[in-house]
């Protein structure tokens, strides 16, 4: 287990651990927010102006999917690195992220009261889904009545995998909450129908990030000793 601080910048291009390496899980903690594009959107699909005036980084990911926000305290990123030589490793994109699934599940039972399922179809996005990350559906994703809890993107070399995992930690009721949308290049009007698909299809883990990373850890452990 690695955990590493700093910019979104500085840790989405962190070095990945050496080729022979075999699977390690490194937890990222921002210290500023960061709009995270897909590596399909290019830059213009987000609103530049509105990212400066929100002190907001935008970057683009080299795995893809749709944006995610990043910021100080309202996530728990995890990378997963798998290399082909490992028996967590599948050539089947959607049944290789199963696993990644399932263990957070584990992770985020003791928080939720809803029930949790973890996608274990194909892709399955439409406008929304292809813009935002959260809106859609992807391979061992979690979700909690129907809504997405836990984010999953994978890059994927001949040589390994790199699973990338997000939680949405719920945040404290504001008069205005930075989202997603806030940061695209998106009209008023679908800014505020976005919105209200947001609400219908995302939510968020009722947990501060250490008591979920405390959780996370005691869920890998559980599946190591369950892997033996």
């Amino acid at each position: 287990m690695e955990r590493l601080h700093g910019p979104v910048s500085g840790l989405l291009e962190s070095a990945e651990p050496p080729a022979a390496a075999t699977r390690v899980a490194r937890i990222h903690t921002v210290t500023g927010a960061g709009l995270v594009l897909g590596s399909t959107q290019s830059l213009e699909t987000a609103d530049q102006i509105r990212a400066a005036a929100a002190g907001t980084e935008i970057l683009r990911r080299r795995s893809g999917g749709g944006a995610v926000l990043l910021l100080p305290g309202g996530q728990m990123w995890v990378d997963f690195f798998v290399p082909a030589s490992d028996p967590l490793w599948s050539d089947d994109v959607a049944h290789a992220a199963q696993w990644v699934g399932e263990l957070w599940s584990a992770a985020v039972e003791p928080f939720v009261t809803e029930p949790i399922s973890v996608h274990s179809g194909r892709l399955v996005a439409d406008q929304w889904g292809r813009l935002v990350c959260f809106a859609g559906s992807g391979p061992g994703e979690v979700f909690a009545s129907g809504r997405k809890i836990v984010g999953v993107s994978q890059r994927r070399t001949r040589s390994r995998v790199r699973i990338q995992t997000t939680a949405r930690l719920r945040r404290e009721a504001a008069d205005h909450v930075l989202d997603e949308l806030e940061l695209l290049d998106v009209t008023a009007a679908d800014r505020e129908t976005g919105r209200a698909v947001m609400a219908s299809r995302c939510g968020s883990v009722p947990a501060a990030e250490a008591d979920l990373t405390e959780a996370l850890l005691g869920a890998l452990e559980a599946q190591a000793r369950d892997n033996r």
